[in-house]
């Protein structure tokens, strides 16, 4: 019984332990017309094939819009194919606000003066603030040949993410080119992180005690 209460929290232990942590990398500081600490964004694998980015914002006074020209609400980069890269939204749900409809393109990725980008979120809504996406941005980037955020790269100019931003009132460009190491927690929305290969054998181990646990019941 006691071999079997062991292997019963060992599968539980594991359990939760592959779902811990996500691999993250997390970029805090900005440059550009907004404050530097306007957004942190925060890029989490969630399986081989998907990687999730969210923007979190200081306040809903800031928000994502179109000012025309070479501007792009939310720019970035993939190291090797573009082929394959899809997106889907979860803030806002289905990348549906009031104004239009975000979507995710591998083209028009311009934001001067931070540089060009191959990946963009485009906006259908009309120019200027009145029109913005007030609030944070999150979506998940697919490939289906594989992702991984080490494939986020920074461009030609050193930075990784670009965005245009409005605070209601002064609209322009804004740059993230430092990054951080870090972990987030799987209970969010962006998916269900693939267990490590120890954490796969602890709990291969757990099954076994399990198994040998119950022949010798059956052997009394």
């Amino acid at each position: 019984m006691k071999f079997a209460k062991f292997a019963a929290a060992a599968v539980a232990a594991t359990m939760l332990s592959a779902g811990s942590a996500n691999a993250a990398y997390v970029y805090s500081t900005s440059v550009g017309t907004q404050p530097s600490n306007v957004g942190v964004i925060t890029v989490t694998q969630v399986n081989a094939t998907t990687v999730n980015v969210l923007v979190d914002l200081i306040s809903t006074s800031y928000g994502f819009l179109n000012t025309g020209g070479p501007h792009t609400p939310f720019a970035f980069n993939l190291a090797g194919t573009e082929s394959g890269v899809s997106g889907t939204f979860l803030q806002p749900s289905g990348g549906t606000f009031t104004f239009g409809l975000l979507t995710l393109s591998t083209a028009d990725g311009g934001n001067t003066p931070y540089g060009t980008y191959g990946v963009s979120i485009n906006s259908s809504a009309g120019n200027g603030s009145s029109a913005a996406y007030y609030g944070d941005l999150e979506f998940n980037v697919i490939r289906t040949s594989g992702l991984t955020i080490n494939d986020f790269i920074a461009n030609g100019l050193g930075y990784y993410f670009s965005a245009d931003l409005t605070n209601g009132t002064n609209t322009g460009a804004q740059a993230w080119n430092e990054r951080s190491s870090s972990s987030t927690s799987t209970s969010s929305s962006s998916g269900s992180q693939v267990p490590e290969p120890g954490s796969l054998a602890l709990l291969g181990l757990g099954l076994l005690g399990l198994s040998g646990a119950a022949r010798r019941r059956s052997k009394k």
